[in-house]
């Protein structure tokens, strides 16, 4: 497993509080900002690891500008630690990190929702306009 110290359990906090401000103030542009910006772990599917869709493992082609997000039954799942995606995803072995504000340019045209923390207490669900609107809207 690729290990690092960038994302722990502060991120989840980080992302909760910035939602709960949103959920008030949508317009609210540090929320905004801070949400975007904070780092998230992508489950990597790789040679040895199932995929969830059940087709294999995913490939970008070697590409590093490429980033597949992977889709669970109509969501994607990304975490806040290590710990919280060994707990819900222990097959799998390999992540990427990348800031939540990155991940509406990449988004899956079958319009997928976003799933933060999956089998945690404190999971939270953004639908496909939620990711567009939240999380591109970092920067205005």
């Amino acid at each position: 497993m690729t290990t690092t110290d960038a994302t722990d359990e502060d991120t989840a906090e980080v992302i909760l509080r910035a939602l709960g401000v949103l959920a008030h103030d949508g317009g609210d542009r540090r929320a905004r900002a801070t949400l975007a910006g904070s780092d998230v772990l992508i489950p990597s599917y790789g040679p040895d690891d199932d995929s969830p869709d059940g087709d294999g493992p995913d490939d970008d082609g070697g590409d590093p500008m490429t980033l597949i997000l992977p889709v669970t039954e109509r969501t994607v799942l990304v975490f806040t630690s290590e710990a919280r995606m060994i707990h819900s995803l222990p097959g799998v072995r390999h992540y990427c990190l990348v800031p939540l504000g990155t991940l509406p340019a990449y988004w899956p045209e079958r319009d997928p929702s976003l799933t933060i923390d999956a089998g945690s207490p404190d999971s939270v669900m953004l639908t496909a306009e939620g990711v567009r609107t939240l999380l591109s809207a970092g920067d205005r």
